[in-house]
């Protein structure tokens, strides 16, 4: 079997830096879509926990059931040490509908088809359908492998709005949102499932890749790649209500 070079540093994080760009203006511009679908599949699954509603929810009883998104301010979101195995359960069901999980894999391909990445797979319906499949099935097992560890180690890997004021303190919260994690005290950690799902499905895809796909290097690629989606996805979540309201305006 031939392998393939492990791909120039500096190419790569031009490449990833361009996608990630490209991956943020994406998800504004469907923001339509993503909009309707979150709408449409977020009913029983638990809010993520803003700074501002900590301390209501910490004197508040406990949630007999998960709220709804729609009576978030009648109904305080559940704090991660009550987030049980069933929660954790319902969410990642619902990760594989969510606008992330398919609108991500959707465009990575178009972004891979452009570049005529793999070269093996070719052009047209078929090399697209193959490179969407590719992706989402990264997607899926990076979800998979993320919902494992964050079950063990008692994550909350939802994402969690910021209360400060300014662009830049907002953007700084969201990119740091990606890489810590809310752990069960409320207090913060390391995102490790996030990064052992990314880049755990970044060498398992190794298992369907072709040639010039193939290896260590390109594997850390494809989990990078993730991981800067995910910063991108949550730049998204946390400036979308603004311009979501200012649009309405």
């Amino acid at each position: 079997m031939k392998y393939s070079k492990a791909p120039n540093s500096a190419k790569v994080v031009r490449s990833l830096s361009q996608k990630c760009v490209i991956v943020c203006a994406f998800f504004l511009a469907s923001s339509c879509f993503t909009t309707a679908l979150s709408a449409q599949q977020s009913e029983d699954l638990p809010d993520a926990i803003s700074a501002s509603t900590q301390l209501a929810a910490n004197t508040s009883p406990a949630a007999d059931s998960l709220p709804a998104r729609d009576d978030v301010k009648a109904q305080q979101p559940l704090l991660p040490e009550t987030l049980t195995f069933s929660d954790r359960l319902k969410l990642y069901e619902h990760s594989f509908i969510s606008p992330e999980s398919i609108v991500g894999p959707l465009f990575g391909a178009g972004i891979s088809q452009a570049e005529g990445s793999p070269h093996e797979w070719g052009g047209g319906m078929e090399g697209y359908g193959r490179r969407f499949a590719s992706s989402y099935g990264r997607s899926v097992i990076g979800r998979t492998i993320a919902f494992g560890v964050s079950s063990v180690d008692g994550e909350d890997a939802r994402y969690h709005r910021s209360t400060e004021t300014g662009a830049w303190r907002r953007t700084r919260h969201a990119v740091l949102a990606t890489f810590i994690s809310t752990n069960s005290n409320g207090g913060s950690m390391p995102a490790y499932s996030r990064f052992a799902g990314a880049y755990g499905a970044g060498f398992i895809a190794n298992a369907w890749e072709p040639p010039s796909q193939y290896g260590t290097g390109h594997a850390l690629e494809r989990g990078s790649f993730s991981i800067l989606s995910s910063v991108g996805f949550h730049v998204f979540q946390e400036f979308w209500p603004d311009i979501r309201g200012a649009i309405h305006h």
